[in-house]
């Protein structure tokens, strides 16, 4: 592709902020409920009446390492702000994550966590985009694209939107994401880079290709929350190409890599014409002070603390992995057991299925571990891994009863992890 920016026009069209939306016609397309997410003990306590049993929680995909003493005190020091509204927009993390990724500033918007931020692009570009696809004649055409597995809210903050989804069949199963809509399509394609909960990541280069044949109808959202644990995450990040691609946009996560998911942080990188119509409908204040001042000093210890974590993935990712592939009645949801050279690096959580030879299901084997003190993400209401959901790949077929997806963590929580799930799978065969 040549150095000229893809000009989208339904993103930059100034009629766009007078204009009548004609899209009131349109029925809500599915019914909308709220996403049932990892990480909430409290209720799998409830729910298997554990009281105060120990837990380790590998439902949720966070860095084990945890924050590091400087970003605790940063957020510390900040409460004595918490008697003042927090500048709105933060400028200042705005201004250091410009710094980061060398993008302008306008190019960058912050937000509570991406959730928040892929439920403002979808708002914002709800109109334009059917007027888009009625100007070309083509008022029915779905406008939120994706596959599944994927994370829930791509489709609920497009159904909130009211954009209609098309929900593309691929193969579960591969060493690298590579669907991309047809040619012509209009809306938003949304993907994870490494997709969430199936681990796969893009080659760069078939990413930008996609992107770019993407055409000016089509924003292709690409969500790197879990890139940076990658160890070559460095050669397949997009970040920096918003700026010679106004039909792009990024986010990220402060929660996963640098582990402070309760302080809510995460931000979105996009051409300024993306990121101005995101940032007229965002709440004032959305990030607290002590969010932001964590996150710039994160962000100010990647060039230490990255390398860290990344190794630690690295070797746990792979030594987890290879125990699992031994384990009867579950399969890693991965082609086969040697990795090629050129794949994508593991993320820190990995899916396996529980496949149909076996006498669990992964509803019965996430409740067994966790009577055990092992919290594991059960992945029923993922579409496309319910129970008794039948995944392809390359000459494979495997009929499941389930899946279910764990963090990396320590080595410590990895070996109890391992040992329990050992156990569980092996004593059902006697």
């Amino acid at each position: 592709m040549s150095e000229a920016i893809h000009k989208t026009e339904f993103i930059s069209d100034s009629s766009d902020r007078t204009a009548t939306s004609r899209g009131d016609r349109w029925e809500e397309t599915e019914e909308i409920t709220p996403i049932r997410h990892g990480g909430d003990l409290d209720s799998i306590r409830a729910r298997y009446g554990l009281n105060d049993l120990p837990l380790v929680d590998f439902s949720v995909s966070i860095n084990a390492i945890g924050m590091t003493k400087r970003v605790w005190e940063a957020a510390w020091a900040a409460f004595g702000q918490s008697e003042r509204y927090p500048v709105t927009g933060c400028p200042r993390l705005v201004e250091a994550i410009a710094q980061f990724h060398d993008v302008p500033k306008n190019c960058v918007l912050v937000g509570a966590g991406t959730t928040e931020l892929i439920r403002l692009l979808a708002e914002s570009q709800a109109d334009p985009m059917r007027r888009r696809a009625e100007r070309l004649g083509r008022p029915e055409a779905p406008l939120a694209h994706l596959i599944e597995p994927s994370y829930a809210e791509y489709r609920r903050c497009s159904a909130l939107a009211r954009l209609r989804p098309k929900v593309w069949p691929t193969e579960v199963i591969g060493w690298t994401q590579s669907f991309a809509p047809p040619e012509g399509a209009i809306g938003i394609h949304w993907t994870g880079h490494p997709n969430n909960p199936t681990g796969r990541a893009w080659n760069r280069s078939a990413l930008l290709d996609a992107v770019d044949r993407g055409g000016p109808h089509l924003i292709t959202a690409v969500d790197e929350a879990y890139l940076q644990f990658l160890p070559d995450e460095a050669d397949r990040t997009v970040v920096n190409e918003v700026v010679r691609r106004d039909n792009l946009i990024v986010f990220r996560s402060m929660t996963k890599f640098y582990a402070m998911p309760g302080l809510r942080v995460g931000y979105a990188v996009g051409s300024p014409n993306v990121i101005e119509r995101m940032r007229a409908r965002q709440d004032p204040w959305t990030v607290a002070a002590p969010a932001e001042a964590a996150a710039r000093v994160a962000l100010e210890e990647t060039p230490d603390y990255a390398p860290r974590v990344v190794a630690s993935i690295l070797r746990e990712s792979r030594r987890v992995l290879d125990h699992l592939w031994d384990f009867p009645g579950i399969r890693p949801v991965w082609p086969g057991r040697e990795r090629p050279a050129d794949a994508p690096g593991l993320p820190n959580f990995l899916l396996i299925s529980v496949t149909e030879d076996s006498p669990w299901t992964s509803q019965t084997l996430h409740e067994a571990l966790a009577r055990r003190g092992v919290v594991t993400r059960e992945c029923s209401n993922y579409r496309g891994l319910e129970i008794g959901s039948v995944l392809h790949g390359p000459g494979l077929t495997v009929p499941t009863r389930g899946h279910l997806r764990f963090a990396i963590r320590s080595l410590r929580e990895n070996d109890l992890l391992l040992t329990q799930l050992r156990d569980l799978t092996r004593s059902s065969l006697s």
